[in-house]
């Protein structure tokens, strides 16, 4: 952590590490539990899956996951539109991220979950 022109700057590391010695909470709590489809929630709470209010997820690697989360249980896999709307009921938020690029044109905006992150195996 430095100080430049009235502001801390951090470096990644720093950060990091900051980020994991904090006191706050930032578990992600879902809602509507009830409403929504019952493949869509089991898939929220298995465990590839982490729900943090600083984590993003791109929209279609999420739902490529939840595809083959589907495959391995034996379950039938909501469309892409299902999904997104049971997504938005239960609190994970679709907007664009600038973050996602993908391909050739380095500008090109993605859409994202807010809320949640998918583990690496």
């Amino acid at each position: 952590m430095s100080w430049y022109r009235g502001r801390y700057v951090f470096n990644n590391r720093n950060l990091a590490q900051w980020m994991a010695a904090s006191k706050k909470d930032y578990h992600f709590r879902v809602r509507h539990k009830d409403q929504a489809e019952k493949t869509v929630v089991s898939f929220v709470f298995s465990g590839r899956v982490k729900k943090d209010r600083r984590l993003y997820s791109p929209c279609r690697q999420t739902y490529e996951y939840y595809k083959d989360y589907c495959n391995q249980q034996g379950l039938e896999p909501l469309t892409n539109r299902q999904f997104k709307c049971n997504m938005e009921l239960l609190g994970f938020v679709y907007q664009k991220h600038r973050r996602f690029y993908a391909g050739y044109y380095s500008n090109k905006v993605t859409t994202a979950y807010k809320n949640i992150g998918i583990m690496a195996d």
